[in-house]
């Protein structure tokens, strides 16, 4: 079976347009799947919209705002799918490219799949500011992770779950993605990446602070650093 999972904090108008443009969508993949809905501390109408969904749906609360990382930590272990594919609530990655993670991920040869918007040439709504910050902080994770990868930070991938639930997860913002990234290059996973466009949000507001963001992704960065020299030196 496959777990869908949605962190959402106050995305009620963008849950409303789950039953025309996700259920059906993945209701034509023809798999077995649940729709895992994490509400992180809204104070909007997502509880009672995500409710309201019919189909395969699940919500599960955070009594307060904790998060994404919190968010999708939660979702991981509360998922029941033997696959794990996170996604963006806002829809960022349009939900007809999960038929690419799945078709790369079939072939049999890895265990991670994710969507990369380097690959597939960014966006036309997407700021050269933003760009400019992925690729920078793309090159520096490279390196910490010693891995030639492409998309480090974007949401939009699938794992196997049993894999995810090792992992000593700790962060509790954006800097999620490429925690858990790093601990599966660490542990020898083999990850492929497909392009994936990215999009701009039509309902609501992005909950990303590049400020607040740019501190956990260097306190990420100063700790992954410290296990790979720790592991060098075991070794």
């Amino acid at each position: 079976m496959i777990s869908f999972l949605f962190p959402a904090f106050n995305e009620a108008e963008n849950l409303r347009r789950f039953p025309a443009e996700v259920i059906p969508v993945f209701d034509a993949l023809g798999e077995l799947y649940e729709i895992v809905i994490v509400d992180d501390g809204s104070t909007d109408d997502t509880v009672a919209v995500a409710s309201s969904l019919a189909g395969q749906v699940r919500l599960v609360r955070h009594e307060r705002n904790k998060g994404l990382g919190a968010a999708i930590r939660t979702g991981i272990a509360e998922a029941k799918g033997d696959l794990l594919i996170t996604m963006d609530t806002d829809l960022t990655f349009a939900p007809e490219l999960v038929s690419r993670l799945l078709e790369r991920y079939r072939k049999g040869d890895v265990d991670v799949v994710s969507g990369s918007p380097k690959l597939a040439g960014y966006g036309k709504d997407i700021s050269s500011y933003r760009i400019i910050i992925s690729r920078l902080a793309t090159l520096v994770y490279q390196i910490v992770m010693g891995a030639k990868v492409t998309a480090v930070s974007p949401v939009f991938r699938l794992y196997k779950r049993e894999q995810l639930l090792a992992l000593p997860l700790q962060s509790t913002g954006f800097d999620i993605n490429a925690e858990i990234l790093f601990y599966l290059i660490r542990d020898g996973r083999k990850i492929a990446e497909v392009p994936a466009m990215l999009t701009q949000r039509t309902y609501g507001e992005s909950k990303l602070n590049y400020g607040k963001e740019m501190k956990r992704h260097l306190r990420l960065l100063g700790r992954m650093a410290a296990l790979r020299l720790q592991r060098k030196a075991n070794i």
